[in-house]
């Protein structure tokens, strides 16, 4: 016996046609609204594009003369060039480093105290009224950031370390925890580099502190090479009388048992004349370190480093939005366009009150 499938109801293929009759004109009410938005958008652009071409004399006109404008204000105004040194800080001097720079920047561009620029950094009053800012940035390395965070995280406890990761050290950083900062000078004239930089060198490190620190870091220097030649020497003569050992008992009769014995450090008491390996490899290590504090006298002899000096000419360092040339032209389009848009407007309301 077969049992006969449930057939659709009427009523249901009544609200089938009218749900896809709705479907259908809401696609078509959201296809007119987009064909409309796109018709507005097309018509405005035909209207500034008639806009223009009506008016195509005036907007011509304006650009011309701004550009000329222009074009002869640059050529009769002075060019701003810029030029960068960068030193790296010792003795946690970066601080007083941007302090100091600040102190410039405020004397030259703010101030205009060109009297005390010219005496602070030794030149004529009208070199100093070239000098247009001073500014420094440190000078970011990836590489000195990850070292510094290596060593911040063996440091932290296994809490510390959860929270503390790569980006959110990265972001705690201030411009004063790098060693090596970027210091530029923005000047009318290009070759006044050189006559500031060693005066400048100096003022920007100028601090009393700081200076005690060196001299007192150098004579610690100092002392450790003096002590360590005095080991060098040491161990130079033990060389010799290990020496002069060794040819006395090779020249006596080999007996057991027989010769003289030398002792060092840990040998053991069996043994008889100790390995001259170790007394160069003592040696060896003396004169390493001796190497390194001849370094550290380098590096530490001054409160700043200047790892790049100014070069003997600056550049240009003017942008496209500094040169009036460019600059005006983009100002008179502007104004014209807003003068016609007033009179344009002032119009159509004038129609509409008649109306």
């Amino acid at each position: 016996m077969s049992k006969e499938l449930p057939q659709p109801q009427q009523s249901e293929e009544v609200d089938l046609g009218q749900l896809f009759k709705l479907i259908g004109n809401a696609f078509d009410r959201l296809f007119k609204v987009i064909g409309g938005v796109f018709t507005k958008i097309f018509g405005l652009f035909i209207g500034v594009l008639s806009h223009f071409f009506k008016r195509k004399i005036w907007y011509a006109s304006v650009v011309i003369i701004g550009f000329a404008v222009g074009f002869f204000m640059d050529s009769t105004s002075d060019k701003t060039y810029g030029a960068n040194m960068f030193i790296e800080t010792n003795f946690n001097s970066a601080r007083q480093v941007y302090e100091n720079i600040q102190e410039f920047h405020q004397l030259a561009k703010k101030d205009k105290d060109f009297v005390e620029l010219s005496k602070r950094l030794n030149i004529t009053e009208e070199e100093a009224k070239t000098l247009k800012g001073f500014y420094i940035q440190p000078d970011a390395d990836e590489n000195f950031i990850v070292e510094k965070y290596s060593g911040f995280y063996k440091k932290l406890d296994s809490i510390s370390r959860l929270e503390m990761d790569y980006e959110r050290f990265k972001q705690s950083l201030s411009s004063y925890d790098f060693r090596i900062h970027k210091i530029g000078v923005a000047t009318t004239n290009k070759k006044i580099y050189k006559s500031i930089e060693e005066a400048f060198v100096k003022e920007i490190s100028r601090n009393t502190y700081l200076e005690e620190i060196v001299e007192v870091n150098l004579e610690n220097l100092n002392k450790k090479d003096d002590a360590l030649l005095v080991q060098i020497q040491k161990t130079d003569s033990l060389v010799k009388e290990y020496l002069s050992i060794r040819i006395n008992e090779s020249e006596k009769e080999d007996l057991t048992g027989s010769g003289t014995n030398l002792y060092m450090g840990n040998a053991e008491s069996g043994s008889l004349i100790m390995d001259e390996s170790v007394i160069i490899e003592k040696r060896l290590d003396l004169e390493a370190q001796r190497r390194m504090i001849n370094k550290d006298k380098v590096e530490q002899k001054n409160v700043i480093n200047v790892i790049a000096n100014f070069p003997t000419n600056g550049y240009d360092i003017s942008k496209w939005s500094d040169k009036k040339k460019f600059l005006i032209p983009i100002i008179l389009f502007v104004l014209t366009f807003s003068v016609f848009m007033i009179v344009g407007l002032g119009q159509y309301l004038e129609n509409k009150g008649k109306n």
